[in-house]
């Protein structure tokens, strides 16, 4: 037998015991859906964080899909006899472009990287000399497929 129940308590005692258990009840249920409704938020939230290699592989990917139509880009691959090479050359440019610079990057780096203006960008990929410098050695590095 539960203490609401007990024989001795007059049925004023015996409601206001079931109301207090129910209260109780309740605010245990609330407080369950509080903290599940929390791990779900913080779940969802962890997977739209991109990690290191994620955020490498979407400059990469971005790079891919843009650099062709580059004015620039079709000049050097005419220049150095490429021209109908493009689709063939450009992943092993993007990666050559990209995945030395985007390594040195810290986790806070990388979470901050969209935040910042272009120039900070820029300067902390290593400045705009060694990001020219870099391409001249990458479209050095091509090679015909």
């Amino acid at each position: 037998m539960t203490d609401v129940n007990k024989p001795g308590l007059t049925p004023e005692e015996q409601a206001a015991k079931a109301k207090k258990a129910k209260a109780k009840i309740r605010t245990v249920r609330i407080w369950g859906w509080i903290i599940m409704a929390m791990l779900v938020s913080f779940f969802f939230l962890s997977k739209c964080a991109m990690t290191k290699p994620e955020f490498k592989q979407s400059v990469i990917d971005s790079c891919i899909k843009n650099i062709p139509f580059s004015d620039k880009w079709q000049a050097d691959l005419k220049a150095r006899g490429l021209e109908d090479q493009s689709q063939a050359v450009v992943a092993d440019y993007c990666v050559c472009m990209w995945e030395e610079p985007l390594e040195k990057l810290s986790y806070q780096q990388v979470e901050n990287f969209s935040k910042i203006s272009a120039q900070e960008q820029l300067d902390l990929l290593g400045g705009s000399e060694a990001f020219e410098a870099r391409d001249r050695q990458c479209i050095a590095g091509l090679k015909a497929q």
